[in-house]
């Protein structure tokens, strides 16, 4: 046995000399580097770099055993011993995080702040490391961590102490779980009670039960009331949501949570007590999450929030059909206005790495979402407007299946995941099934808030563009072929259908920003317009390289309008669009001919010396966002001379024109 003793003073004066030293170091070296117009390579790479990068690296270890000694010497001497078989790093923090965890177990609404500084200064510097975290948690335990963090939350209710220094706590204390659920320790070692899960899911497992009293057996409730007396009141969903809002879980230990949280929702839906939101709004109410609109925390839409950030986390939990239709149509999320359920599903379904990784499951999720989320009772533009944005995105990273639902789609069925073709656009093995019958209710949500109609916009433009692209550079690879001149005016005339269902759903809804639904209409019409502008042309340099062939899942995502580009619309002087649908689908039908006529020039379909001068300034092709309203006619007329041979000007006006009546109509009863 070995026995170590440490001088506090002298081991913080020598860790702040090696600090220092290597700070200076690294200064001067730098100074001199840039000081001269010689390379010093030497500088950074010989025998000065390398005794930096010495001096930084014991840092750590000293770190260790000064927070070990400070933590040991409870009686304030400055010296602190300890016996080891071996005094080695490893052992040491060990050491130190079976100290740090009954330090923090100890913690009580009577402990002194210079004790909490302490703590919190240790956390500070130790809650990146895996080892230290790892033990300080095993030893502190589920069951300690929550009555800790009870304990800090009733001293913050009574108003005693410094609120900061035990938030910082509170908050310290949670980064450091996460590193210890990442912990190669906690990830590979078995649990105590000797079942297959990890020490991290059985962690993360009893974490919640013990912040959800109706999980415990009244013989735990009694033990863990026994063992923090001062961690009683109301609050265990409250930290519970203040736990999950931490984004550094591993997925073992987020799913583990969510999957034990899931069981008592569902326990609860299926029971007479009501649903778990009614325990949470008695029991989320804590003064650790910092309130905005909500009136109490709800743990799920925390874990649902985190699912966000950690979609690999979120596509495990989401693999059965039963939590699929619980959470997107049975659960009540009108407390957060449908946000949190909207930012999972819009993370975990956009993920490239879930796509690449289990496309079928990934759109089967998509599909599940946006067939129960709209029968969910509360979702509807007023009481799901902070979800809107999240659907927007994700209906506009699926454009294609809207447009597929709209034109071909059953009214109904079970959602999955299914082969998908378009000509001009791409293939896909897996993508996500739509129902016409859900889409009134997704893009009417969607199109709630100026973000959300940007992000519609983005999707309807360049989907259409893409096509209108993609056709040309087809046809410039055989400009006689009758098929792909068939499908550069289907191309032309379909996209009537989608813009003219949109812009219906646009006038549906009332936008906060917008001082009139038709003001809505009209922004709505410029974004879809600017969009289409943001997509690249083919360009003649591209003809034998049919752009769908690199189309991925992600095929839309470089378009973007920017922050507040509907707000712009709405702020602007420009004239509000009419309301008669006949004057909307002439507007839609010179839209079309101008897009379609640059994307034949630029994959060099039609020659640009066969161009009229008008569409060129300073040497260079014009967008059609150049164009002034006035001049719009003389413009189209230009666009149909060069179009007409691929198009007739009665084929796009009678299919925009019918297409878009039919629609739009339909919105106007």
């Amino acid at each position: 046995m070995t026995t170590v003793q440490i001088d506090i003073a002298k081991l913080k004066s020598a860790l702040t000399a090696l600090t220092d030293l290597a700070d200076s170091i690294d200064s001067e070296r730098a100074r001199a580097m840039t000081g001269t117009p010689v390379g010093l390579p030497t500088l950074t790479d010989g025998e000065l770099g390398k005794k930096s990068r010495w001096l930084r690296d014991q840092e750590p270890e000293l770190q260790v055993r000064h927070d070990l000694a400070v933590l040991l010497d409870t009686g304030d001497t400055g010296h602190a011993s300890y016996d080891v078989a071996l005094d080695s790093l490893d052992m040491a923090k060990n050491l130190l995080g079976q100290e740090l965890g009954e330090a923090l177990s100890e913690v009580d609404h009577e402990t002194s702040e210079e004790d909490i500084d302490k703590l919190n200064e240790i956390l500070a510097a130790q809650q990146d490391d895996p080892e230290v975290m790892s033990e300080t948690f095993k030893t502190l335990g589920p069951d300690g961590t929550v009555g800790v963090l009870g304990t800090i939350t009733a001293t913050m209710s009574m108003g005693s102490g410094d609120i900061e220094k035990l938030r910082d706590l509170a908050e310290n204390m949670r980064t450091g779980l996460a590193t210890a659920s990442n912990s190669e320790s906690w990830q590979n070692r078995p649990n105590p009670y000797g079942s297959s899960l990890t020490y991290a899911q059985m962690f993360a497992d009893d974490m919640v039960r013990y912040s959800t009293a109706p999980m415990l057996t009244d013989e735990e409730q009694e033990a863990f009331q026994e063992k923090y007396p001062n961690a009683q009141g109301m609050h265990g969903a409250s930290i519970l949501t203040f736990l999950m809002q931490e984004k550094g879980y591993s997925d073992d230990f987020l799913v583990s949570a969510a999957s034990t949280l899931d069981q008592f929702e569902q326990q609860m839906h299926d029971g007479d007590m009501g649903d778990a939101t009614y325990w949470y709004a008695h029991n989320g109410y804590s003064p650790l999450v910092e309130k905005d609109e909500l009136g109490y925390d709800d743990p799920m839409a925390a874990i649902m929030q985190n699912f966000a950030d950690n979609p690999s986390a979120g596509l495990r939990f989401f693999d059965s059909e039963d939590r699929q239709e619980f959470y997107f149509n049975d659960r009540d999320w009108s407390e957060d206005g449908f946000k949190s359920i909207s930012m999972a599903a819009e993370g975990i379904t956009t993920d490239a790495d879930n796509l690449a990784k289990d496309p079928e499951a990934t759109t089967t999720i998509a599909s599940s979402f946006f067939h129960h989320i709209a029968d969910n009772d509360g979702f509807n533009p007023e009481d799901a407007k902070d979800g809107s944005p999240y659907v927007a995105e994700m209906l506009k990273f699926y454009m294609p299946a809207v447009d597929q639902a709209l034109r071909n789609g059953e009214q109904d069925g079970d959602p999955g995941s299914v082969p998908f073709e378009l000509d001009n656009f791409g293939k896909f093995d897996h993508y996500p099934e739509l129902f016409r019958g859900d889409l009134d209710s997704l893009m009417q949500v969607a199109m709630g808030t100026d973000e959300g109609m940007t992000s519609i916009a983005e999707g309807v433009g360049s989907f259409q563009q893409t096509q209108i692209n993609n056709a040309a550079v087809s046809l410039g690879l055989d400009p006689d072929d009758p098929g792909v001149r068939t499908q550069l005016r289907d191309v032309l005339e379909r996209t009537s259908a989608l813009q003219g269902f949109t812009e219906y759903s646009v006038g549906q809804v009332e936008i906060d920003e917008a001082e009139s639904r038709d003001q809505q209409r009209q922004a709505y019409i410029d974004l879809v317009s600017e969009a289409a502008g943001l997509v690249p042309l083919p360009g003649a340099e591209k003809i034998g390289e049919l752009g769908s062939q690199a189309l991925d899942f992600g095929w839309n995502k470089a378009v973007e309008l920017g922050t507040d580009a509907a707000g712009e619309h709405f702020t602007s002087e420009a004239a509000e669009a009419t309301d008669k649908a006949e004057t909307r689908a002439e507007q839609g039908t010179d839209r079309v001919k101008i897009n379609g006529f640059l994307a034949l020039v630029e994959a060099g379909v039609i020659p640009r010396d066969e161009v009229p001068d008008i569409w060129f300034e300073n040497g260079s092709m014009i967008d059609a966002s150049d164009i002034d309203s006035s001049e719009m006619s003389q413009y189209t007329q230009s666009a149909m001379n060069g179009v007409s041979e691929y198009a007739t000007n009665m084929d796009l006006e009678t299919s925009y024109r019918d297409s878009f009546l039919r629609y739009y109509q339909e919105a106007s009863e």
